[in-house]
């Protein structure tokens, strides 16, 4: 018998600081983070996810987990004595600086996130949970190193569908995309004015759906939008990130209009409407 050995994955705890706040947008907001050890991080991919830990609800100190068994003792925790955990993705990478940055969507102070992120300022401290060993030698090492979006080496024509949570996935996606590719994109974001340039070296068709602000003949959703174009004839995969009921639409119409086999479609609940995504 032949053992297959796979390469080690390595998640830990990191204190960062802030080092900068942009807004990008009225809706999207990019946080700079700065640690020594953001110097040896690594990403399998460009919707690669971590971690952001904030104090527990019950305002004590933020605690960094140690340890193999931290989520299970984290679990065990009274729900107001454990940090606050959430994922995002990894917006850009600056190891030569130790730099790391993560664009939050603004939603008011519904979440303790985006409450966060709403009051945050330079200086301020954060946990994050970062990959400092990945494992890229095959599908099973991406999707197990926290990337989604694996598309074939054959690939040359995607569908890539998303809402405002998962655009800076999008946009380290298309930022990535090789110069052969066509993509067909498909964002839904709440207002005209978070409609913003997405470079691309591939060739890339975007169709973008505000919640406020575009006219009023434009689709209302994203599946509406989809059924809507015609898409290219040979699609071969497609990626599809954000709420939890839309994905679903998504797919269920990819697999039985389109006819993309399911083995083709990536698809990631970022969120699920009325409930805290960890």
């Amino acid at each position: 018998m032949t053992t297959v050995l796979e390469r080690p994955i390595d998640f830990s705890a990191v204190l960062a600081t802030v080092a900068a706040v942009d807004d990008l947008s009225p809706h999207l907001r990019r946080v700079t983070f700065v640690a020594p050890r953001i110097a040896d991080v690594v990403t399998a991919g460009p919707d690669q996810r971590i971690k952001v830990l904030l104090s527990p609800p019950d305002g004590g100190d933020l605690r960094l987990p140690t340890g193999d068994d931290w989520y299970a003792e984290w679990c065990t925790l009274p729900a107001e004595e454990r940090f606050i955990m959430r994922t995002y993705t990894v917006r850009a990478l600056r190891p030569a600086v130790a730099e790391l940055d993560i664009e939050f969507v603004l939603h008011g102070v519904n979440g303790p996130a985006s409450a966060w992120v709403s009051e945050v300022s330079v200086g301020a401290e954060i946990g994050l949970i970062l990959p400092f060993a990945v494992d890229t030698s095959s599908t099973k090492g991406l999707l197990m190193s926290g990337v989604d979006y694996v598309p074939p080496a054959t690939s040359l024509s995607r569908v890539l569908v998303a809402d405002e949570t998962a655009l800076p996935a999008l946009a380290g996606i298309l930022e990535q995309l090789p110069a052969d590719v066509r993509a067909t994109v498909f964002v839904e974001v709440p207002d005209i004015r978070d409609i913003r340039a997405l470079p691309s070296p591939g060739r890339v068709d975007i169709t973008w759906l505000p919640h406020t602000g575009g006219p009023d003949d434009a689709p209302k959703s994203l599946l509406e939008a989809l059924k809507s174009t015609a898409l290219p004839y040979d699609v071969d995969y497609a990626w599809v990130a954000g709420e939890s009921a839309m994905i679903k639409q998504i797919r269920r119409h990819l697999v039985n209009t389109v006819g993309l086999p399911k083995p083709a479609i990536s698809f990631q609940g970022y969120w699920k409407r009325g409930e805290p995504q960890i």
